[in-house]
């Protein structure tokens, strides 16, 4: 196991309580709305949401395996499903509207993912055989450029935006200058078809997003049956073309979107709790979040102090 960090440092009324509305992606609408994450986007396909249903699809349709919609769709999913292992919580769009994005969603990294804000990421998929060139790093900016400046508007983004690229092959030696030269915060991620992240890049101004990423690296591994190869071993190769890394922040691996999730829930239930302590438990986590945000317009629903709940209460009880 070797650590490294390649990345490019020079460069209102009462209501009852409600069973909550249908989750998206794991998430509540409720949870979505506390912790100020964008809307889950319409599937793109009626057909299929992810890869189990995807594949499910294409067995039942006879979608031939060598058609380009089967192979980026594919590969799509499988980009989405593997990245939440780095914190990703991606969802795929498609369709006239999708301004060249593959999927889009949020990025948990930091020293508290759970309640820190969340990078917003635009992600182009490129499952190509042949190699990546620097064409694509222009293609990616600009492709994040107008999708922040549509979204930006609807939406906070408090954590920033990024463009991510990803592919089956390693980045080229353009492709490390262009994200180098780029003005934009962008990253570079080898996942191959397995799903396996085998290498992760980005520039300087990614580390400027949210609330500050410098601590985030990368951890290489190879698997226990072959040798570093750095230390001259003739694994040699195949080392490279098996070896996985795994973002780490301060050294540490980085919380997995499972993991994120569940602390979100947890502090979804905590804030509950605090509304009930007052004596608000007849009315719905909703009632009182919408009148959080038109009592206190631009604070953090979450991180409100506790005079702030007293003026909150103040305003649902006399209405």
């Amino acid at each position: 196991m070797k650590s490294t960090r390649p990345f490019f440092t020079p460069l209102s009324t009462s209501h009852p309580i409600r069973t909550p509305s249908p989750r998206q992606d794991g998430l509540y609408p409720l949870t979505r709305r506390l912790f100020q994450l964008p809307p889950a986007p319409a599937p793109p396909s009626p057909s299929h949401t992810d890869l189990p249903s995807f594949l499910a699809y294409a067995k039942r349709t006879n979608l031939p395996e060598s058609t380009t919609t089967y192979q980026g769709t594919l590969y799509e999913y499988t980009v989405r499903s593997h990245l939440r292992n780095a914190g990703f919580a991606l969802h795929r769009v498609g369709g006239r509207s999708d301004l060249g994005v593959d999927l889009t969603g949020t990025w948990h990294v930091g020293s508290d993912p759970v309640l820190d804000p969340p990078i917003r990421v635009v992600v182009q998929c490129k499952a190509l055989k042949a190699k990546i060139g620097p064409n694509v790093v222009r293609e990616v900016e600009g492709v994040a450029a107008r999708y922040s400046r549509v979204h930006s508007r609807a939406v906070s983004s408090k954590g920033g935006y990024a463009g991510v690229l990803v592919g089956p092959r390693e980045a080229t030696r353009g492709v490390r200058e262009a994200l180098g030269r780029s003005g934009m915060p962008l990253v570079w991620m080898m996942v191959g078809w397995d799903g396996v992240l085998r290498q992760a890049l980005w520039n300087a101004r990614v580390e400027g997003l949210g609330l500050g990423l410098g601590g985030l690296g990368v951890e290489v591994v190879y698997p226990g049956d072959l040798s570093d190869p750095e230390s001259g071993s003739d694994a040699g190769q195949a080392g490279t073309e098996r070896k996985e890394v795994r973002l780490t922040w301060e050294g540490r691996e980085v919380q997995t979107m499972d993991e994120v999730e569940d602390g979100m829930r947890r502090a979804e239930e905590q804030w509950i709790a605090k509304w009930e302590g007052r004596g608000l438990g007849d009315i719905s986590p909703e009632v009182v979040l919408d009148a959080v945000e038109r009592v206190l317009p631009g604070t953090r629903p979450l991180m409100i102090s506790e005079e702030e709940r007293d003026i909150v209460v103040k305003h649902l009880r006399s209405t």
